[in-house]
């Protein structure tokens, strides 16, 4: 079954393109070149038949920059995204396992958790704090843009039904483009890709309160239904079931995935004002609408 969702899914990305070959960071756009000559990683197994192989200018140089959809060495299919600055070597900076993201009723959810794995043998404590600081500046950063994500620091980019061949959340399109913009900025915020972006801060600053800005500490996004209610996090059913009931449109301004909206799942009163993580709840917003909310409490 891992094999034939796979299919479906790669056969839709490897046919989807980036309007005007422009790459989206928010109200910014990069201009992407297609790399047809470049060296491409596990160009044999590539399910997506080497369609994305991207490049652009950056500040000291080109970099390129590569989506895979692949069985890695534990038989798991996994998206991936990679960066590469001139002829250094390839990183893959930001990932999904499509084969354990599925949930019952054959629904994969496209999400995984920003981190970093900076280490330092003489000093846990302050790789530790490196670690928060880049995850706290980079979700907020993709918050910024438009991008799903959770308290958790989840990334939710797709939520796909293999047996309709549809995303219920976004389009191929700004699933597509939203992939390659977050393992752009997560290179940027790793420090050791060989390059930084000159438009937003390097991975060295710290734009943050350490005391009020401290990220959730739970490692995963609930899988199943459970005593959720008193949580600040979404369920991934829950978010299913909430699209599936809005059918799929912002219940503020009525755009749907079809009209370029990505879709949120939120709270209509906020968390922070006692709202409860229920069904009555919950409501589909668009990006936009979500973000111009805030915790203001609309009817």
């Amino acid at each position: 079954m891992a094999l034939r969702d796979s299919e479906i899914f790669a056969q839709i990305l490897k046919n989807t393109k980036l309007p005007n070959n422009e790459l989206k960071f928010g109200n910014f756009s990069l201009a992407l070149t297609t790399s047809e000559n470049t060296q491409f990683p596990y160009e044999e197994t590539d399910m997506l038949e080497r369609n994305h192989k991207y490049s652009c200018n950056v500040y000291g140089g080109i970099l390129q920059i590569f989506l895979w959809l692949r069985v890695d060495y534990d038989g798991y299919y996994r998206i991936s995204g990679c960066v590469k600055k001139d002829i250094s070597g390839c990183a893959e900076t930001f990932s999904i396992n499509f084969t354990t993201q599925k949930e019952s009723r054959n629904i994969i959810y496209l999400t995984q958790k920003i981190t970093f794995k900076e280490q330092c043998s003489t000093n846990k404590k302050l790789a530790s704090e490196i670690r928060r600081q880049k995850q706290i500046l980079l979700c907020q950063l993709l918050r910024k843009i438009g991008i799903d994500v959770t308290d958790n620091n989840d990334v939710i980019l797709g939520i796909f039904e293999p047996e309709t061949k549809k995303l219920l959340n976004t389009m191929p399109e700004l699933l597509l483009n939203n992939f390659l913009a977050i393992s752009i900025l997560k290179g940027h915020f790793q420090g050791n890709k060989g390059y930084e972006l000159d438009i937003i801060p390097t991975y060295q600053y710290k734009h943050y309160n350490s005391t009020s800005d401290v990220p959730n500490e739970e490692n995963v996004l609930p899988q199943k239904i459970s005593s959720a209610k008193s949580k600040r996090t979404i369920p991934l059913a829950f978010r299913y079931q909430v699209l599936k009931r809005d059918n799929s449109k912002c219940v503020t301004c009525g755009r749907g995935i079809n009209d370029g909206a990505i879709l949120h799942i939120d709270h209509k009163i906020p968390f922070s004002l006692g709202g409860l993580t229920v069904l009555d709840n919950l409501q589909t917003l668009c990006s936009e609408c979500n973000i111009s909310k805030s915790n203001r409490f609309i009817d």
